[in-house]
């Protein structure tokens, strides 16, 4: 047992590193490619003077992720030009990925550190520019900040305990994760790593840190004689499950032994019986009688050696809101529909299929299908076998499966790593409505690891100030095209990303308390400058302010919201919030308490994106609101524009006989402000007259407009 968990030890840590392996060279790859492809028309384009040829690579540039872009001679005088236009100067005859450009090799930097940035480390690419004639124009250079590949470095290896650096061939740092140990175990052990490096670059072998723990460290080649990927993981968690099992085995064995010792006559059928309810204890789930996971990673992998992989599929499902089940129906009717679907799993099972049940109402299993029409009718085929069981509650049963097509090489790979690659597919599947299911892809991980490191960020980028206020004006269309109030939109200006859109970034924040801390964040910027608007002389205006559902579900809320506009010392009728027809949760009798309250402390309360939802009419009757918000955009998605104009007039003069106010957003041409005008539309929203702006540019827009006519344009 020891030698079989050491031998699977350096495998899955092997395996590991592959994966980030491959991520890292896809990086530079890519990068690379991108480069070429542009250096191929360049050549073709042929000489060009320099004003010509930087603004050029600054427009292709805004389309890429690189900090510079730019053009070296042969002699090695280049010049570089970031997003913002600056134009640098400098050599790069002496560097070697210039030298190794020259003479026809694309090729990436080591990590040097940014001169216009402290404590920021960048890479440099060089790609050969070749004329028509075939001989060397000079090199395209591109900067990339090495926080790219330091991104990769940084997903966790092995239960999250490890982590890797990129080393060179004498041992030393080229790049290192975050993650990395304080003790630096690295300079302790660099002739174990030159040694690994001079076999080949492919090795394993054991460290200890200063700390005096042992580390399993695996070495492997990145680029040619130059970038090694050495990954490491401490022993004791790589032991950890065997360890557990070896102590209970030998518990079992001492037990056996003494009841060997006590009742010999009876030693052939209580072994029998021990060895079957162990067996069925490790690998049964007793509910269901379905294998359980550990039965099943011990089952698949002699059922994935003999079978070509690339015919079958992995699945990961649940059953969503099975919680509401439980609580509605009860547990006893939960645990017979979650029988239900085992049997019916159970009669799928043959030399094809294998199946489990993971926990609770997760289920998994491996099975033979070969295409896309084949998946749709087996998961229909599910969905008719529980419509049809005739069980109570059916009408709430949804299931949501996500699904990894297993491909050669697969069975090399740990079942837990690639269940997780199932279970990412299945959370996308869960975040659709009804039931569903989804294919796993590779960017699906890609953006796991990003939102994760985006959710992370949140905090600490609130605090810094990063999030900006964006206003888009409102101009009321009855009078006189004059500029009535705005809306406060959120950008996140980050400092290494940049821009990051709203629709990036909102709903994971809405998974967890952060939208929370954003709105609040958001509401206090808004007031603090509405204040100081005032104090300056402005006049009176209708600022509006987004509310999340899992802010509108706070204790806190209205004593917040009220008590901050209080502070601010802001006048009653100008402060409105603005709710989605999803905050509602079904429940109109609470949401109009709110809003009733919320009318009392001075605000107004509006209804976002009406006519998107399928109960809008039912809300605009039961209601208390005073603003009425029409998305035209969603209007336009109607084939028939008179059938579009009568439903959307209808709604405003409903909303009049009402007496709710009304304001189309999404407006962008000067025919939808007329038809809105005469349909009594109160105000619009839209490019037709503005595009969101900085809140410093709002400031200068009401000081400069006053009331002032605006004249609407076409976008």
């Amino acid at each position: 047992m020891i030698r079989k968990n050491q031998v699977e030890t350096i495998e899955a840590l092997y395996n590991a590193a592959e994966q980030k392996k491959t991520t890292i060279v896809k990086q530079i790859q890519g990068d690379l490619q991108t480069l070429e492809g542009l250096a191929v028309v360049l050549g073709e384009i042929g000489k060009m003077e320099r004003e010509q040829l930087l603004p050029i690579l600054q427009e292709i540039n805004n389309d890429n992720a690189f900090i510079q872009m730019g053009f070296a001679w042969p002699d090695g005088s280049a010049w570089l030009v970031d997003l913002d236009g600056s134009i640098y100067e400098l050599s790069l005859y002496d560097m070697e990925f210039f030298q190794k450009a020259l003479h026809g090799t694309s090729t990436v930097s080591d990590i040097f550190p940014d001169e216009r940035v402290k404590d920021h480390y960048v890479n440099y690419y060089g790609v050969n520019i070749r004329n028509p004639e075939g001989g060397t124009m000079g090199v395209l250079c591109a900067v990339h900040s090495a926080d790219v590949l330091r991104r990769i470095l940084d997903a966790p290896v092995l239960s999250g305990q490890g982590f890797s650096n990129i080393v060179n061939g004498d041992g030393s740092y080229v790049l290192r994760s975050i993650n990395a140990y304080p003790g630096d175990i690295l300079p302790e052990n660099r002739e174990l790593v030159k040694e690994a490096v001079g076999t080949g670059g492919i090795a394993s072998f054991d460290m200890t840190d200063k700390t005096g723990r042992k580390q399993v460290s695996v070495i492997i080649p990145i680029l040619k004689d130059r970038w090694y990927l050495h990954s490491m993981v401490p022993d004791r968690v790589l032991r950890a499950r065997y360890t557990q099992t070896a102590a209970g085995i030998m518990t079992i064995i001492v037990v056996s032994c003494c009841l060997f010792a006590l009742f010999l006559s009876r030693q052939r059928s209580m072994a029998a019986r021990t060895q079957k309810m162990l067996m069925n204890l490790a690998y049964r789930d007793s509910l269901t009688g379905l294998r359980n996971f550990d039965g099943f990673k011990l089952d698949v992998k002699p059922f994935m050696e003999k079978n070509d992989l690339s015919s079958y599929v992995l699945w990961y499902g649940d059953l969503k809101k099975f919680k509401f089940i439980n609580d509605i129906l009860g547990y006893e009717e939960g645990d017979k529909i979650l029988r239900l679907i085992s049997e019916y799993l159970q009669e799928l099972e043959d030399k094809e299929c294998i199946v489990c049940r993971i926990s609770a109402d997760n289920f998994a299993g491996i099975a033979k299908c070969g295409n896309q029409e084949g998946l749709n009718i087996k998961f229909q085929e599910v969905l008719d076998h529980i419509k049809n069981a005739g069980v109570e509650g059916q009408a709430f049963i949804e299931l949501s499966v996500g699904i990894y097509r297993l491909s050669p090489g697969d069975e090399k790979l740990s079942m837990d790593v690639l269940m997780n690659y199932a279970n990412m597919a299945h959370k996308i599947a869960k975040e659709k409505p009804g039931s569903n299911f989804a294919l796993y892809d590779s960017g699906l991980r890609m953006r796991q690891i990003e939102d994760s490191i985006l959710e992370s960020e949140a905090e600490k980028a609130i605090e810094a100030g990063e999030f900006k206020v964006y206003m888009q004006p409102k101009v009321n269309i009855q009078n006189n095209n004059c500029l009535s109030g705005a809306e406060a939109l959120v950008r996140w200006l980050s400092p290494s990303r940049g821009l990051v859109p709203p629709d990036r970034f909102i709903s994971l924040f809405e998974k967890s308390d952060r939208i929370v801390m954003l709105d609040r964040y958001m509401f206090g910027q808004v007031c603090r400058w509405y204040r100081n608007y005032l104090d300056g002389g402005g006049r009176p205006l209708s600022i509006a302010v987004n509310v999340s559902k899992v802010g509108l579900l706070r204790k806190d809320f209205i004593q917040y919201y009220s008590e901050t506009k209080r502070c601010f010392g802001i006048p009653d009728g100008y402060l409105e919030l603005e709710f989605t027809e999803g905050v509602l949760l079904n429940d109109t009798d609470m949401f109009s308490d709110i809003v009733r309250q919320l009318q009392s402390n001075g605000f107004t309360c509006s209804l976002d994106d009406f006519g998107s939802g399928y109960s809008s009419l039912n809300l605009l009757k039961n209601l208390p609101i005073d603003v009425l918000k029409l998305d035209i955009m969603f209007f336009h998605k109607s084939r028939d524009m008179g059938r579009e104009r009568i439903v959307i007039s209808n709604f405003i003069h409903m909303a009049k006989e009402l007496k709710i106010k009304t304001i189309a957003e999404g407006v962008e041409d000067t025919d939808s402000v007329e038809f809105l005008k005469n349909c009594g539309c109160d105000v619009v929203q839209g490019y037709t007259f503005f595009k969101p702006m900085p809140l410093e540019e709002f400031d200068r827009l009401v000081k400069e407009q006053g009331r002032k006519p605006l004249v609407p344009k076409d976008v």
